[in-house]
């Protein structure tokens, strides 16, 4: 019983020295402006123009992908196989909409000067 009594009053004690040596918060600071979005062009922001840019990579990709799959199929697997012309045009969509929409911010910066 006299063991309880000593924890209790110990935990009891240190909660007490933390809530008197603790500091209070700081009040938060108000926050910044919001900074405006660079923009594109045709009155676009640039995440909104990068969707465009993506459908026309990945068009382009997809269409370069189809011309050269019969090359692209033999490479792969050494046979004409028309089951991988989903896979391959698939692949060359990604790959073209990837480089569209990384590459649009920088093509816009380089035709605007």
């Amino acid at each position: 019983m006299h063991l309880r009594y000593r924890c209790c009053t110990t935990l009891a004690a240190a909660v007490l020295m933390l809530a008197a040596l603790a500091t209070p918060v700081l009040a938060q600071q108000a926050p910044a402006p919001p900074t405006p979005t660079p923009g594109g062009p045709f009155g676009m922001s640039m995440p909104e123009w990068q969707g465009p840019s993506c459908l026309w990579g990945g068009s382009l990709g997809a269409l370069g992908v189809f011309y050269y799959s019969d090359v692209l199929a033999v490479a792969a697997t050494g046979v004409t196989n028309p089951l991988l012309l989903v896979p391959l045009i698939a692949t060359g969509f990604l790959g073209g909409c990837s480089v569209g929409a990384n590459g649009a911010p920088g093509l816009v910066w380089l035709f605007g000067r």
